[in-house]
C-alpha cells in the first residue's frame, strides 16, 4: 500500500511540473500552441525617435555600430548597453551598477548645465574622456565612449529632451 502511495505522489509531482511548464509556455507565447524550449520569438525591434536616443538606450548608433569604449564595468563589455543601463531610461541616475559600488548621477542636460555649470564641451569631455565638471577624473565605472562628433552631439541633443 505504501509503494502505491509513493507512486501516486511522484506522478502528482510530475503532473504538476508538466502543467506548470505548459502554462509558462502559454503565458509566454500565447495560445498559438506549445513551442519547445529551443524555439523562441525574436524580440520586437524597438523604435527610437533619434540616433541620440538609440545610443543612450542601447550603446548602438542608427548605423548599427556598437559604440566602443574604454573603462566601464566588465558586464557592459560582455552584454552591451548604453547610458540608460546605468543612469536609467529617464537619465536621473540613482542606480548602483553591478560591481561598481557607486550611485550614478543625474545626467539630464538641465541638471548638468544648471546644477553643475557644464556646457556642451564639458559634457562631451565627461562622455568621451571621463573628466568631470571640476576637471576631476570620473569613476572608472564611467565608460569613456569613443563616439564620432555626430554621435556625441546626438546624445547631447537627446539629453536635452529628458525632463
Amino acid at each position: 500500500m505504501g509503494s502505491n502511495r509513493n507512486l501516486i505522489v511522484v506522478l502528482a509531482v510530475l503532473a504538476a511540473f508538466a502543467a506548470g511548464f505548459f502554462t509558462a509556455n502559454v503565458f509566454h507565447y500565447g495560445f498559438e500552441g506549445y513551442m519547445p524550449y529551443q524555439q523562441y520569438r525574436a524580440p520586437v525591434k524597438a523604435e527610437y525617435s533619434s540616433n541620440g536616443e538609440m545610443i543612450f538606450m542601447t550603446g548602438v548608433n542608427d548605423r548599427g555600430e556598437r559604440i566602443p569604449f574604454t573603462a566601464g564595468p566588465q558586464w557592459l563589455y560582455m552584454h552591451g548597453g548604453g547610458c540608460a543601463s546605468c543612469h536609467g531610461t529617464d537619465g536621473r541616475g540613482g542606480i548602483y551598477p553591478m560591481m561598481c559600488g557607486v550611485k550614478t548621477p543625474d545626467i539630464r542636460y538641465s541638471t548638468l548645465s544648471e546644477t553643475h555649470g557644464m556646457d556642451e564641451e564639458d559634457i562631451i569631455r565627461a562622455i568621451t574622456s571621463g573628466v568631470g565638471d571640476e576637471g576631476e577624473e570620473l569613476n572608472p565605472c564611467m565608460p569613456r565612449w569613443q563616439m564620432t562628433e555626430e554621435d556625441v552631439r546626438d546624445v547631447i541633443d537627446y539629453l536635452k529632451t529628458l525632463k
